[in-house]
């Protein structure tokens, strides 16, 4: 094999999000190269459990499940421990998708012990502000970041990270001198069509994402039902959790009185339906005060991109410059500024909207080709270079 690849969850699973999906992107375009990998990940998903011939990566990835029994969401398992073991000890290097759950800690001590080399994509989990949820809030989890996340990411060839501020947040607890290597997500836009503009009265918004308080969802329909015209609709499709902020949710639902429509987990090709039929996506993370946002990127507005969709976005993401190549609007993190973003999506002519959503279209085929972006990580795991080296190939990747 050329390298091992680690993941606490792997496409098809569901109901466990971007880390999963990206580590499909990713493994995807290096099997486009031809790399040979082996992938060890839980055979968890809310669905049923996985078998390795589920897994479809490509002819280069062998696949190896081990049974998650434990801790669904962190993929405990005991077989994890030789399966993980056997791939640092055959494998020349490792990438590591995600910290803090069993498989992707087992990996990282099982590399450093060792002595092999990898890299780890922490996915949100160093955002800034979760990790100061984190700090103020759940000691043991501190303890646990303190005593074995922070000392192995020291340990690896570079910390991949997907935007400036998840970049801080590494900083911000591993020190200026922290390998970084900065370059997006990519999404592979060849088999999405691009949908006209949608028929009707009214402008329809929908939201993809989990019902919890770090994707802001509540606090954006607060805002929204402020300013929403009559015609004017939400749709929003996500895994939801029993609590307090899902009960919330469903008040919000019945207060619209039929303008919102909450259909739960949807299917991909569910989901590229739901976008063609929606004038704009919006990605509210971080909106909720005290919400522990960990959103580092946002793959769904790149899924929304590429078929045409422009986006509301909150700032402090991936995504502040999206107003600068015209593909949708921005707003602060509080409610006026979000109805602002509204009004200003609510003038919009349709040529304008047509406008934003061709180039939406063109940044996401000229700036997140999965396999063009594959090939920069790959360039910086394959030929480990100085502090300053990874640096320059970060400016060089996320300000193509």
């Amino acid at each position: 094999m050329d390298i091992g690849i680690v993941t606490t969850h792997v496409p098809p699973a569901k109901g466990y999000g971007g880390v999963s999906v990206t580590c499909g992107v990713l493994t995807k375009a290096w099997a486009e190269r031809g790399h040979k990998m082996v992938l060890v990940a839980s055979d968890e998903s809310i669905t049923g459990r996985l078998r390795p011939e589920d897994v479809q990566l490509g002819e280069q990835v062998e696949v190896r499940l081990y049974r998650c029994y434990g801790f669904r969401r962190w993929g405990f398992g005991l077989g994890a421990i030789p399966a993980l073991f056997d791939l640092c000890l055959r494998a020349p290097m490792v990438y590591i998708h995600g910290i803090a759950t069993w498989p992707s800690t087992l990996a990282a001590v099982f590399c450093c012990l060792l002595g092999r080399p990898f890299m780890v994509a922490v996915h949100g989990g160093l955002m800034p502000e979760h990790v100061d949820l984190i700090r103020r809030r759940k000691p043991h989890k501190w303890l646990f970041y303190k005593c074995l996340t922070f000392p192995t990411l020291r340990r690896a060839i570079a910390v991949h990270c997907t935007s400036d501020t998840e970049a801080k947040g590494v900083r911000d607890v591993l020190g200026n001198d922290a390998r970084i290597l900065l370059v997006p997500n990519g999404i592979d836009a060849r088999h999405i069509k691009v949908a006209n503009y949608p028929a009707g009265e009214g402008m329809r918004l929908c939201f993809l994402g989990h019902i919890q308080q770090e994707k802001g969802i509540n606090a954006f329909i607060r805002a929204w039902l402020k300013v929403r015209r009559p015609a004017d609709s939400l749709v929003i499709a996500g895994r939801s959790v029993d609590g307090a902020y899902f009960e919330e949710f469903q008040a919000l639902v019945k207060q619209a009185q039929g303008a919102i429509v909450y259909r739960g987990y949807l299917e991909h090709g569910e989901v590229l339906d739901l976008l063609a039929s929606s004038h704009f996506l919006v990605l509210p993370s971080g909106l909720e005060e005290a919400g522990g946002m960990r959103e580092n990127f946002g793959n769904v507005v790149a899924e929304a991109m590429a078929s045409g969709r422009p986006v509301l976005v909150a700032k402090g993401l991936a995504w502040d410059h999206l107003e600068g190549f015209g593909a949708g609007f921005m707003f602060e993190r509080n409610e006026a500024s979000v109805c602002k973003a509204l009004s200003r999506a609510q003038s919009l002519n349709s040529m304008d909207w047509e406008r934003m959503s061709w180039s939406g279209r063109h940044y996401v085929e000229n700036h997140l080709d999965p396999v063009k972006l594959g090939d920069w990580v790959w360039q910086a795991m394959t030929n480990p270079m100085q502090d300053s080296g990874l640096r320059q190939l970060a400016e060089g990747s996320s300000h193509e």
